[in-house]
C-alpha cells in the first residue's frame, strides 16, 4: 500500500452523517475509506509500460517513481536519458518515464509530499500560475 496526498481540499460525507474535511496535501493510506470514496481527489497510479514505451504522468502534480530489479538498460525522463538503470526519479506534471528492459523491473510510485512553507498547487489554474508567474 502506498500513501497518497490529497490534490485539493474537499469535504467527505460519511454514511453516519458526519462530515470529514480533507485539506490539500493531507496524507491518506491508499486503501483508506477516504481514498476509496473520492479517488479523483488523489493521484492516479502510473504503471510500467512496455519496454521502450513512455508511461505518462496523468496527475496535476509531480510523482516519484522507483525502478529496481529486472534487467534495465535505459531510463529516460521526458525523453532525456538519465544514465542510470535503477533509482528514484521525479516525473513532472504531464511528463513521462521510459524504461527499456529485457526483464521487467519493479515500478513503484510514491507521491511527493508538499514542501513546508510552499503553497500546495492543487488545481489546473494554480499549476498554470505556478509555471507562468506573469499569469494568464
Amino acid at each position: 500500500m502506498a500513501n497518497k496526498y490529497a490534490m485539493f481540499p474537499f469535504t467527505l460525507q460519511l454514511a453516519s452523517g458526519a462530515s470529514v474535511f480533507v485539506d490539500a496535501g493531507a496524507l491518506r493510506d491508499s486503501a483508506s475509506a477516504t481514498v476509496t470514496a473520492v479517488p479523483s481527489a488523489f493521484t492516479s497510479l502510473m504503471t510500467l509500460a512496455a519496454t521502450g514505451v513512455a508511461a505518462l504522468n496523468p496527475n496535476p502534480v509531480p510523482v516519484s517513481i522507483t525502478i529496481t530489479g529486472g534487467t534495465v538498460t535505459v531510463i529516460a525522463i521526458n525523453g532525456v536519458t538519465t544514465g542510470l538503470t535503477t533509482g528514484t526519479f521525479t516525473v513532472p506534471v504531464g511528463g513521462s518515464i521510459t524504461v527499456t528492459y529485457s526483464a521487467a523491473p519493479s515500478f513503484t510510485q510514491a507521491d511527493i509530499p508538499p514542501v513546508a512553507g510552499v503553497p500546495f498547487v492543487n488545481s489546473v489554474l494554480a499549476q498554470y500560475l505556478a509555471v507562468n508567474t506573469a499569469g494568464p
